[in-house]
């Protein structure tokens, strides 16, 4: 890998405490390049504040590279177009995987880590359309819906072209969540994992929203699928807003939290979807007059409403904490939405005779019912 003396002056300027993006970027105005930026920090940097060294960014650069890994950066040509012009835009991405999918057209889909069985089967479904259309997936690897995306769009995918993005918040070396290493390695395979963060980073949660932007920012559009109120999923939806981008979002039950933020955003303006072939018939077309739209209208769910969201939320995902984790995961699968019991042994990992008895006990204490075709939901 390699990489010009500017280019690590500028790893190492962005390597800095209390150096982001946007710093960097005033500094690049303020003085010719990024080795002059370094040489005069005097000017610009306490005494107290120490720069990142030399030495500690190209241990970086070749602890990277013997991982097989990359890096992009800012105002290079290999660059990510769809990044170049943002006001944020990261000044360097570490890579593992097909450098070429940051090239291509991508869109976002993004949702809960608690996602119910159906929220799962539609983002895997629609991720798998979208790749098998030819457009790279992106979405940041975690639990739940993104884990869904994933997964879809390699299942779509033709062969040997790049079909999914993994953006992730810690470094790229940082298997998180622990379960998803082999996703990773699949998506590394067909597509590629990327991040900012240098190697090693912890994925903390200030860096979950710095992580989102660049999921936003690399599409043409985001998909909302199942969230919150205050998902971070939402979070992805206004920086693509800010960015001139499509927002689409999935419509969902009012008496389902899951559903609060896609309706939400629905109510302000986004773009109802039902399926991947929505979504690949706005695409591309200008966001500018939409933003304005969306930004015009008024929060239409009180904060009551969205707090009761939430605290349901937690309440499905926490208060079987006493019983078997199985059980735990199996409930959380359900919602207002019915699906088949095929659906839920395979999305559990459970035995049939396991999720039988399981259910069998949630539909007693009146948890969960079941339809007269069979299929489960919350009860």
């Amino acid at each position: 890998m390699q990489i010009t003396a500017e280019n690590l002056a500028k790893l190492q300027l962005v390597r800095s405490p209390n150096v982001g993006a946007v710093s960097v970027r005033r500094l690049l105005l303020r003085y010719a390049t990024a080795q002059q930026a370094l040489a005069e920090a005097a000017d610009w940097r306490k005494p107290e504040q120490p720069l990142a060294t030399a030495d500690s960014v190209q241990r970086e650069v070749v602890a990277l590279e013997q991982l097989g890994g990359w890096m992009v950066f800012w105002g290079e040509e290999n660059y990510p177009a769809a990044l170049r012009d943002l006001p944020d835009a990261p000044i360097v991405l570490s890579g593992l995987g097909q450098q070429a999918a940051l090239q291509q057209t991508q869109v976002a889909l993004v949702g809960n880590r608690a996602a119910s069985a159906a929220g799962l089967a539609w983002s895997r479904t629609t991720a798998q359309a979208l790749a098998a259309a030819g457009v790279v997936v992106t979405s940041g690897l975690a639990r739940g819906v993104d884990s869904a995306v994933h997964e879809g769009a390699l299942t779509g995918a033709h062969d040997k072209i790049p079909c999914t993005v993994a953006v992730v918040a810690g470094g790229v070396d940082h298997i998180y969540p622990p379960e998803n290493a082999k996703l990773r390695e699949r998506i590394i395979a067909q597509g590629c994992v990327v991040s900012e963060q240098p190697l090693g980073m912890q994925p903390i949660a200030n860096l979950f929203p710095q992580r989102n932007r660049i999921i936003a920012g690399l599409s043409v559009g985001v998909v909302v699928s199942e969230a919150t109120r205050h998902s971070g999923s939402l979070i992805t939806a206004e920086y693509a807003l800010n960015y001139g981008r499509e927002v689409w979002a999935v419509p969902g039950s009012p008496s389902e939290a899951r559903s609060g933020g896609p309706n939400w955003l629905l109510k302000n303006g986004a773009t109802l979807i039902e399926s991947a072939a929505d979504v690949l018939s706005q695409m591309p077309r200008s966001a500018a007059p939409y933003v304005q739209r969306f930004r015009a209208q008024p929060n239409l769910f009180p904060e009551e409403h969205d707090r009761a969201a939430d605290d349901l939320l937690q309440r499905e995902e926490g208060e079987y904490a006493g019983v078997q984790p199985a059980r735990t995961r199996l409930f959380a699968l359900l919602s207002t939405t019915p699906v088949t019991f095929d659906t839920l042994v395979r999305q559990t990992g459970l035995s049939e005779a396991e999720a039988n008895v399981l259910l069998t006990e949630l539909e007693l204490e009146g948890h969960a019912v079941r339809e007269a075709d069979g299929r489960w939901r919350r009860g």
